[in-house]
């Protein structure tokens, strides 16, 4: 468990350091936490209502503490890593109860939790309360357990068993375990299907399955009253599914192919364990229908985030059951079944319990390392994406130093649990969207927002995820130009927008070529279709540009292109630059959205030039001489995805819209 505490309190750091956090939530919690610091309770900035609108977690009041004493969003991550860390202690003693006693294995199989890669997805992916009930889960699911076991064991002794303390314990860390989020009380419902099935005493079925519908219900109150347009705003998940008909409802289950995913993704992360005793998978089906009947239905995606911990309570008991199935075969203590005959034909290579074994582990290890974040970290595995993710970092760290703390900021996603800023920011992303959260309501950010704060990355996922035509950059140009903000500083795909005026702009509109003797006129078609024109350019050249008024400098090529759009055109263009050595090496390709994203090929006018300006960041070890070329890529079929270590990426085609354009050479010296 320290060994695990400390691996993943230094990645989920290597993170936060490197603004990987993209995806709303550890901002979004960030400000909540700080807003009991200020007085305004629950209330986040960055969806301008209550967080109890959303969802109903007063364990949050009980982190508030360790929050206070240090006040920053890496606090949340360490917390987070701790209580993912603990439930190997309730899953130690419910093997060891399983298993009579031994204590290697059940130490083996809590090592075996804390190897899992759904734990690892959890820990990297954001911040959540969801992953702190897991403890709670998991005792509650020991005392469940414990108490059936004592209960046999001390009948045959002829001893009273302490059943009753064994229920109110269960009950106890049940009601733990609904603290830290409304739809936990689900499983704690299921609990009651589970002693239904095996029978167990009626207090043992009717509490569960009373309680958490009394939680679940009370919890979609609570949310309702504090949801600035009522109810519970999740249901929008679920709105094709309330008219469905009984043969549609099953169907909608079985019949998409992103449900089998899930449930692929989640067995798989245990060899397939849970298949030799599934009993306790019942736990899960609420969580399982709880996705399954959404109206796109599930994805890989669940298993990739933290709503894998809706399903490791019941995984973790299934795959324990398992074991002991396989294990225990040869003993007598079970007959053989057509499941299990694969091993029967193969155990005679290597001896029946050694091959389990060596199954159980080296499966172990590969799935680890498979599915979950520890393959990002292999070293050297791309060194020039390492050096430039650190320049990337630096370079943004950089912009944020000239922020006054506090300041009121426009911010793209990963610059939403910057600890300086946090408390003042609006989500460029729903910004962008254009209102609140599964909302009609519209998203203004505060009149007194003085700095913008964009990664053009950011933008192009979010027009990859509304689409190029919904007026998303109209939005922000036209909340640029009512603010009165100006560009203060840019490099590569980072910009920060203030109110002190400035000359230079990331695009701008003209009426004609302006008379420039360093413009090269190009009049070259740059895409098949002959709808764009790049018809001049300005050299590259090389500089160490300053972005702070600390004077730090980084390596960039800063050049400007003039383009024609020749009609009607609502393709979705990003340029890719590539930088090769003087053996044609390629030392640098990206990918950039044209103006920053800020003003795409789709809202240009037809017969303007459109001026652009780029800055590509530079490797810091470049010396000599280097050429820049350029394409035009077609991204309107891209789409954003997560990569190993949970971050919100795009996948893009880099396949080129017309001819490759060569910018000139820079000499680095």
């Amino acid at each position: 468990m320290l060994i695990y505490i400390a691996v993943f309190t230094y990645l989920s750091f290597w993170k936060y350091d490197n603004f990987l956090y993209n995806a709303l939530d550890l901002g979004i919690y960030s400000q909540v936490f700080e807003s009991f610091r200020s007085g305004n309770h629950w209330y986040s900035s960055i969806q301008q209502s209550s967080y109890l609108g959303d969802h109903f977690e007063p364990f949050i009041l009980a982190l508030l503490p360790f929050y206070l004493l240090i006040p920053h969003p890496k606090t949340l991550l360490v917390l987070q890593t701790i209580f993912l860390s603990l439930p190997a202690i309730p899953i130690f003693f419910i093997a060891r109860t399983i298993f009579q006693q031994t204590t290697s294995l059940s130490l083996g199989i809590a090592f075996f939790y804390l190897l899992n890669p759904l734990v690892h997805n959890i820990n990297l992916f954001e911040f959540h309360l969801l992953p702190f009930s897991l403890v709670f889960l998991f005792g509650a699911a020991y005392f469940y357990i414990k108490s059936s076991y004592l209960l046999q064991t001390t009948y045959l002794a002829g001893r009273r068993a302490p059943y009753k303390l064994y229920y109110f314990l269960f009950l106890f860390f049940s009601f733990l375990a609904f603290l830290t989020r409304e739809d936990v009380s689900l499983i704690i419902f299921m609990f009651g299907a589970l002693a239904l099935i095996e029978r167990r005493r009626w207090y043992w079925i009717i509490s569960p399955m009373v309680l958490g519908a009394w939680w679940f219900l009370l919890s979609m109150k609570i949310i309702s009253a504090f949801n600035i347009d009522g109810g519970y705003k999740f249901l929008i998940y679920y709105s094709d599914i309330f008219n469905s008909n009984p043969f549609e409802f099953v169907a909608h289950i079985f019949g998409k192919a992103g449900n089998w995913e899930m449930i692929l993704g989640i067995l798989m992360a245990f060899i397939f364990l849970p298949f030799f005793q599934p009993r306790f998978l019942i736990i899960a089906l609420a969580p399982f229908l709880q996705f399954t009947l959404l109206n796109a239905g599930a994805t890989g995606v669940v298993w990739q985030i933290h709503y894998a911990a809706f399903f490791l309570p019941a995984l973790v008991l299934s795959a324990i059951f398992g074991l002991d199935k396989i294990f225990l075969v040869n003993k007598g203590k079970i007959k053989s079944k057509p499941s299990l005959k694969i091993y029967e034909f193969i155990a005679p290579v290597i001896g029946d319990q050694q091959l389990r074994k060596f199954i159980v582990v080296i499966g172990t290890v590969s799935i680890t390392i498979l599915l979950g974040p520890l393959n990002f970290f292999i070293p050297g595995a791309n060194p020039a994406r390492e050096v430039m993710a650190k320049n990337e970092a630096r370079t943004q760290s950089t912009l944020i130093k000239d922020l006054p703390a506090g300041a009121s900021v426009l911010a793209s996603s990963e610059y939403l649990s910057v600890n300086k800023i946090n408390q003042n920011a609006s989500a460029l992303f729903y910004l962008f969207g254009g209102s609140k959260q599964y909302s009609d309501a519209p998203y203004i950010p505060p009149f007194d927002t003085n700095y913008v704060l964009i990664n053009s990355d950011d933008l192009l996922g979010l027009y990859l995820t509304y689409g190029a035509s919904q007026g998303g950059a109209k939005r922000i140009r036209d909340f640029l130009q009512d603010r009165n903000l100006f560009l203060e500083k840019h490099i590569d795909r980072f910009a920060l927008f203030s109110k002190k005026p400035a000359e230079e702009a990331l695009y701008k509109v003209l009426d004609s070529l302006p008379d420039s003797s360093d413009a090269v006129k190009n009049n070259q078609t740059i895409d098949k279709i002959g709808k764009v024109e790049l018809i001049a350019r300005t050299r590259p050249e090389f500089s160490q540009t300053i972005v702070s008024s600390s004077g730090d400098q980084f390596p960039a090529a800063s050049f400007l292109l003039f383009w024609e759009k020749k009609s009607v055109n609502d393709n979705l263009y990003a340029l890719e630059i590539i930088v090769n050595d003087a053996e044609e090496r390629t030392v640098l390709k990206k990918i950039y959205p044209i103006a920053h994203g800020i003003y795409p090929v789709s809202d240009w006018e037809i017969g303007k030039i459109i001026e652009t300006n780029q800055r590509i960041l530079l490797p810091d070890n470049l010396l000599g001489e280097y050429e820049l070329s350029m394409n035009l890529i077609d991204v309107s079929q891209g789409s954003v995805a997560l990569n190993s270590v949970r971050t919100t990426i795009l996948q893009i085609n880099q396949k080129p819209a017309g001819e490759r354009i060569v910018l000139g050479s820079i000499i680095a010296p």
